[in-house]
This record gives structure tokens, sequence and C-alpha cells, in this order.
């Protein structure tokens, strides 16, 4: 559900600025951390079930036209509102509704999951090298449904709010991470495209990080460390090597 409200500020690091930093440079990086929705894929598939799917369910089990229904449903997800993991949480909305079977939404959404053009060759070139990861907000069953056909590429997928109860706009869930993965800050890159939580919050712990600015938005033109495509970041990688 991030894609109804994406906010940026402008506040930029000077912390481990470089590839090369003191902590060591790009031969030491084992771990290549990806975000998930806005990064390998776009978010077509995410609004389809949070403005369309969801809001359908509650017309249908409540005997109320869509339009009505959606108003509604919209109102919750603002009451709730994206600073706790209840947001990102399908099952959670589902009992808060009074609705069943997230799955099957899901599923009958499956043909709106569409990753970039360049996701996958990135991926592969990627993976002969370095350990990939994923890093989301999105809930484990959200999780599992969009990277079904790309799995196979990851050693670990985590998700932030089902796996350790936080956002990723928290330093501590990517503490968690490392310690999971069991190496340290500057041994991880991760890349996204929400200032807070894949660029902030990263490099508040040491991790290298790149924002990716797909729509070239003038706002984050300040930021040194941007990339326009995952393929410019591969390409950052393998050059620095």
């Amino acid at each position: 559900m991030d894609s109804c409200r994406v906010r940026y500020s402008m506040k930029t690091s000077d912390e481990n600025d470089e590839l090369t930093s003191s902590n060591g440079g790009i031969g030491t990086i084992h771990v290549v951390s990806f975000d998930l929705e806005g990064t390998l894929l776009d978010m077509r598939f995410s609004e389809k079930v949070w403005n369309e799917g969801l809001p359908r369910l509650y017309a249908e089990k409540y005997k109320l036209d869509f339009s009505e229904a959606r108003n509604i449903v919209l109102r919750e997800y603002a009451r709730v509102g994206d600073e706790r993991v209840e947001w990102y949480d399908l099952e959670y909305w589902f009992k808060r509704f009074g609705l069943s079977n997230p799955e099957g939404l899901l599923k009958a959404y499956r043909g709106f999951i569409q990753f970039f053009h360049e996701t996958i060759d990135v991926l592969e070139k990627l993976s002969r090298k370095f350990k990939l990861i994923v890093i989301t907000n999105s809930s484990r069953l959200f999780v599992n449904v969009l990277t079904d056909k790309i799995a196979h590429y990851f050693s670990r997928i985590f998700s932030a709010t089902s796996d350790f109860g936080l956002l990723k706009k928290n330093p501590e869930s990517y503490q968690r991470i490392c310690q999971a993965l069991n190496v340290k800050p500057w041994e991880m890159v991760h890349i996204g495209d929400r200032l807070q939580d894949d660029f902030e919050s990263p490099r508040n712990i040491g991790v290298k990080a790149y924002l990716l600015n797909r729509t070239e938005n003038k706002n984050l033109a300040p930021i040194k460390f941007t990339v326009k495509n995952l393929n410019e970041f591969a390409n950052l990688l393998f050059t620095k090597i």
C-alpha cells in the first residue's frame, strides 16, 4: 500500500557517501539488497489490490455500491496511517472489515504483477557475484505472491513488518537484517525508491545505499547517490570492483 502515499523529504546524508568508504571498498560488499515494489516491479498490483479489489469485496459483503465502499475503505486506511505496521498487513485489513480469503484476492490480481524491463537481467548478473536479498515493508502474504517468479535469485527475502514488527524507516530493521545475515553494515549495499526507507535509514547504520529515481524527480536532484534504473546501479557495482 506504499504506492498510495509516497512522501519524500530533502534530508541528505554525508556519512558512508562512497562505495569506497573508509570502512571498506566495493570489494568488501557481500550482500546486495533490493527494495521490492517501485524498485524491482511497478505498483500496479498493489494499487489494484488495495484500491479496487479490497473495496469491491467490502461492497459485496455489505451491499454497497463500489464508490461508497471505496470511500469507507480509504477512510479506514487513513485512520490507521502508514506509520503503523498494520497498514501493510492485508490479513489485518480483512479481519478489520470482516472479510475472508485474502489469498484469493491476491490470486485474482496476479496478472498485474509487472517487473521493470531490466529487473531479471540485473538479478541474473548480480546473483553470479553477490548474495542478493529483498527488504520490503510489504507483509509476508503479499511478498510471497510478488516474488514467486524471482525468489530463486535471493538467499533471503525479508518483510520488515512481518519478520520484525518494524518499518524500514526504522534503522533497527537494517540492523536486524545484518545480524541475521552475519555481515557488517558496510558489507551490504541497498537500493530502493524511497528516501527515508531506502536511503537515509540504511545509511544511518553504515549500510551503503543508493536511491532509485526512475521518474527523474527534480526534488531528488540534490542527493548525490541516485541512479535512474537498475542497470546503472549494477554498472556501478561492477566498475568499482
